[in-house]
């Protein structure tokens, strides 16, 4: 028997004290996932917050990924990391999608990840789910803020409220960007993890995420009351 997404939507709207924030990625190298992480870290600074962390499934073959030369010993640290469902994407108060930048844009297992939501989308299951992004992108010019602009335009289409750091942590003097956190692996020609000043940044996105997750979800429990 075929679940029915409507009716997983509604039930989730009952509601819960608990705000759940999924961090969502997809990583070859370990870049995006090292991001993630930091993310997350943030996310879970915040009171009554639960934080999961999932991957996006693979468009290659995970076995070619892993006898890669480059990235194949990279990839093996996260495999484990458990791929995305529709269950997880419907449980979560606050989404944060992340991965690197490909050709100026979300990588392709990104995009199909968030093409295969419309089931959930017309049922309306990302009406005020707060949404976040970041990136990672080889070179300091290679294309970081439209990645982050292509994730924060698919969240808006999905009807979700985008919380964006802007500058209101420090850290964005050093390191970030506007639109959500940001890392560059190839500074100088030289392969390189996100800095303490990228992770510090995407930990302030998390917490940010939280923050804005949980002002809305005290919002509705207000709505209720006077209603």
């Amino acid at each position: 028997m075929k679940s029915n997404p409507i009716a997983k939507v509604e039930a989730h709207r009952t509601g819960r004290p608990e705000l759940r924030v999924l961090v969502l990625f997809h990583s070859w190298s370990g870049n995006t996932h090292c991001l993630a992480e930091a993310v997350a870290a943030g996310a879970a600074l915040g009171p009554e917050v639960k934080v999961e962390m999932r991957r996006v499934a693979e468009l290659r073959d995970e076995q070619v990924l892993l006898q890669d030369q480059r990235i194949g010993s990279k990839f093996a640290v996260f495999r484990a990391c458990p791929v995305a469902t529709s269950d997880d994407v419907i449980g979560a108060d606050v989404l944060v999608l992340g991965c690197p930048t490909r050709m100026g844009t979300m990588s392709a297992e990104m995009k199909c990840f968030i093409d295969g939501l419309s089931t959930l989308w017309r049922a309306g299951a990302f009406e005020d789910k707060v949404g976040a992004a970041f990136t990672t992108a080889s070179t300091p010019h290679g294309g970081h803020e439209m990645t982050l602009m292509s994730l924060a335009v698919a969240m808006t289409h999905l009807g979700m409220v985008i919380a964006s750091p802007g500058y209101t942590a420090a850290i964005f003097e050093d390191a970030g960007s506007p639109y959500g956190a940001t890392a560059t692996s190839k500074v100088q020609g030289v392969r390189v993890r996100p800095s303490e000043a990228d992770q510090a940044a995407a930990r302030a996105l998390g917490r940010r995420a939280a923050r804005v997750g949980q002002l809305l979800q005290r919002g509705r429990d207000a709505e209720k009351v006077l209603s």
